[in-house]
């Protein structure tokens, strides 16, 4: 059931602990952001594309908690578990920051979302499938194509607040990213030609829902009418138009063509279907 998204904040012990760990929130220039000083255009969609990210990483928080059980299930190594475990707390920093982000162009955009719905569901019977698809999810697509397009967003962005929300954020992306990397080195020895072909599959499915970020959208509406693009890029967003040509490079440098080199690949027709 979907409800409208909404964050509490304890204080006290738990915030003292939370900021002895993420230390560096607090050392990013808030309130420097007048929105103000943007049309108003720019500032509705900037808002609602922060918030949207806020969303994203909450959601990062609940499909990591289950590759950390998956992890555990498997019986990976202690020391992977261990890194995998600080992702949790690197998402709930990156809510924080998108949503603060959010308040200072004048509060959260409404959004409704469905909280049981945001952990991913794998489809494998057996432990070692289960953390296989899991970690593909999250980490070689998911991750993977937030922290790409994320990087060019980034170049883009002109104002302080945002570029150090941003940098802040890909630190941690870049941890996550590798985390695909350094699972599949260990459980690739235990993975059968059967197995890589499923999870070519898995990664078709996770990427055709990745599609509409490159794919042609419907115009806006006259009576919607588009923010200024160089507003929009100083408050950290890029255009559909600007974005598109980004997504499907990120999706063929950073996901596509790595897994292949490791056996987990898309038949050509169904990535030339995908890509076109």
């Amino acid at each position: 059931m979907k409800e409208p998204f909404e964050l509490e904040w304890m204080g006290g012990a738990a915030e003292h602990h939370f900021r002895k760990a993420r230390p560096e929130t607090e050392r990013l220039p808030w309130g420097s952001l007048d929105p103000s000083g943007y049309s108003p255009a720019a500032v509705e969609s900037a808002r609602g594309s922060w918030t949207e990210v806020a969303i994203n990483e909450y959601r990062a928080v609940a499909s990591f908690a289950e590759v950390l059980r998956a992890l555990v299930d498997v019986k990976a190594p202690l020391d992977l578990l261990g890194m995998t475990s600080d992702f949790l707390a690197d998402e709930c920093s990156h809510v924080e920051l998108a949503s603060r982000m959010a308040m200072e162009l004048g509060g959260a955009a409404p959004r409704a979302v469905d909280v049981d719905q945001f952990a991913m569901r794998p489809g494998g019977r057996t432990a070692l499938q289960r953390a296989n698809e899991l970690v593909l999810r999250v980490s070689c697509i998911a991750e993977a194509f937030a922290g790409g397009t994320a990087a060019v967003s980034l170049d883009k962005t002109t104002h302080p607040l945002p570029r150090a929300v941003y940098e802040t954020i890909l630190r941690d992306e870049a941890h996550h990213r590798r985390l695909g990397g350094l699972y599949f080195e260990w459980a690739l020895s235990r993975v059968d030609e059967a197995e890589l072909r499923r999870l070519g599959q898995v990664l078709l499915s996770g990427l055709k829902g990745l599609a509409p970020f490159w794919r042609p959208r419907a115009t806006r509406p006259e009576a919607s009418p588009a923010p200024p693009v160089d507003e929009l890029q100083a408050l950290g967003w890029l255009t559909p138009a600007q974005f598109a040509p980004v997504a499907r490079e990120v999706v063929v440098r950073d996901i596509l063509d790595p897994l292949a080199t490791i056996g987990i690949a898309v038949p050509a027709e169904d990535r030339a279907a995908l890509l076109g």
